[in-house]
C-alpha cells in the first residue's frame, strides 16, 4: 500500500508540472534559456550531450552571464548547465569533459557532505572533497554556489513506511534515507538495518518535523543484528516480525513532534551552516541556492533571501513560481539533463521514441518515504 501510494504522488507531481514546450518537438520559447541538471555523471552520457550542444549552436552561459540576462536570452540558442551533491564523478570525470569543450557550468555544493561526513565512511567516497571543490572552481568551468547543507529529508508523521533491509539500502541513494534522531547528532546517510522509516519531506519543505523513538528504533536494528544482520531479510516474515517488534515499542515508547520554534531553527541552520562553510572554505559566500529536491516553503525563501542569495534553483516542478511576483527571491526550474537532446538541432531526440523507456525508469525510481 505505501509502495502505491507513493506512485500516486509522483504522478501527481508529475501532473503539476510545466514542461517546456521543445520536449514536444516545439521550437523554444522566444527568450528561454533551458536549465539543465546533473547530479552523478557518466562519461559517455555527458560527452554525447557536449556534442550534440556543440553541433547545433548552442553555448554554456556562465552562472554571471544568466544572471546578468535574468534568464533571458540574447542569442536564442543559450542553455545553462548546473551539477547538484558534488559528487565524485562531477571532478572526476564532469571537469574534464567540460574543459575539453570550453563549456561553463554551476556546481552546487551540499557542505555537510564536504566537511562534517567521515571521510573513512563509505559515504566519503560518493562526494568531493573541499580540495576537488576548490580545484573545480579555480578551472574556470565551474561557479561554486550552495545546496544546503545537509540535504536532509525529515521524518513527518508516525506513518511507517518500511525497515531499513539489504535490498532498499542497494536501491535508494544516501540522500533518500530521512534524517533520524539520535540524541545529540542526527543521523544521515544510510541507516542499520533494521531501521524504521516513516513518511518524510525535504527538510526545507517541511511544516512539521517527527522526532521518532530512539528505543524503538534500537530494538528493530538489535533484533536483526542478533538474527544474523543481512542473512534475517531471507525470511518472507522478516517484515512481519519486525512490524510487530515495532508496535509493541511504540505502545510504550512513542516519538513526539518538535516545536515549531525547534523547526524554523533547524530550517534555518541549513542555510547559516552552509554559509560559514562555504566562508571557512573557499574565502567567499554563495550568491544562489539550489533547493534538494524542490523549491521549499515561503519560510525558506525568506531566509535565502535574507541570507543573501539574489536567485534560488528547484527542479521541474518548480516552473509554476517562475512567473509569480510575491516571491522573495527569483525562482528558476530546472531539468533532468536526459532532456538535453530534446532541444531543438539536427539529431534530436523524440518523445515518442523514449516515452516508453520514460515510464519504465520513472516507476522504478520512487521516493522511499516522500
Amino acid at each position: 500500500m505505501s509502495e502505491f501510494r507513493r506512485t500516486l504522488r509522483t504522478f501527481g507531481r508529475v501532473l503539476r508540472t510545466r514542461y517546456p514546450s521543445f520536449l514536444f518537438g516545439l521550437p523554444l520559447r522566444a527568450g528561454e534559456i533551458p536549465i539543465f541538471n546533473y547530479h552523478d555523471v557518466e562519461g559517455p552520457e555527458l560527452r554525447g550531450d557536449l556534442e550534440f550542444l556543440a553541433a547545433n549552436g548552442y553555448r554554456t552561459l556562465t552562472l554571471e552571464e544568466f544572471l546578468e540576462r535574468r534568464g533571458v536570452s540574447r542569442n536564442g540558442r543559450e542553455v545553462l548547465l548546473t551539477f547538484d551533491d558534488a559528487r565524485a564523478s562531477v571532478a572526476s570525470v564532469a571537469l574534464p569533459l567540460l574543459q575539453s569543450f570550453g563549456a561553463h557550468a554551476v556546481l552546487f555544493v551540499p557542505t555537510y557532505w564536504m566537511g562534517e561526513i567521515d571521510r573513512r565512511s563509505p559515504e566519503a567516497a560518493l562526494f568531493m572533497s573541499w580540495n576537488d571543490v576548490r580545484r573545480c572552481r579555480s578551472s574556470g568551468v565551474f561557479s561554486v554556489e550552495c545546496h544546503a547543507h545537509r540535504h536532509a529529508l525529515v521524518h513527518t508523521s508516525p506513518q511507517l513506511v518500511a525497515f531499513t533491509s539489504p535490498s532498499m539500502r542497494a536501491r535508494y541513494d544516501v540522500y533518500d534515507w530521512p534524517m533520524r534522531d539520535a540524541g545529540s547528532q542526527p543521523q544521515l546517510g544510510y541507516p542499520q538495518l533494521g531501521t524504521p522509516v516513516y513518511a518524510a519531506a525535504p527538510l526545507l519543505s517541511a511544516d512539521r518535523c517527527y522526532l521518532e523513538s530512539i528505543d524503538v528504533a534500537r530494538t528493530c536494528q538489535a533484533h536483526v543484528e542478533a538474527e544474523g544482520g543481512a542473512k534475517f531479510f531471507d525470511s518472507r516474515h522478516a517484515y512481519r516480525v519486525l512490524r510487530s517488534l515495532h508496535d509493541r515499542g511504540m505502545a510504550r515508547h512513542r516519538g513526539r513532534y518538535m516545536d515549531r520554534a525547534s523547526l524554523r531553527k533547524l530550517i534555518a541552520s541549513e542555510f547559516e551552516q552552509s554559509w560559514d562553510a562555504f566562508a571557512r572554505q573557499l574565502g567567499s559566500r554563495p550568491n544562489c541556492f539550489a533547493f534538494p529536491w524542490m523549491v521549499g516553503s515561503m519560510t525558506a525563501l525568506r531566509m535565502a533571501r535574507e541570507i543573501g542569495a539574489v536567485a534560488v534553483f528547484g527542479c521541474a516542478l518548480d516552473y509554476r513560481y517562475e512567473r509569480r511576483r510575491d516571491l522573495p527571491v527569483r525562482v528558476f526550474g530546472r531539468l533532468k539533463s536526459d532532456w538535453l537532446r530534446f532541444l531543438p538541432g539536427e539529431h534530436r531526440a523524440r518523445l515518442t521514441a523514449v516515452l516508453g523507456r520514460k515510464v519504465t525508469t520513472f516507476a522504478s525510481h520512487q521516493n522511499i518515504a516522500h
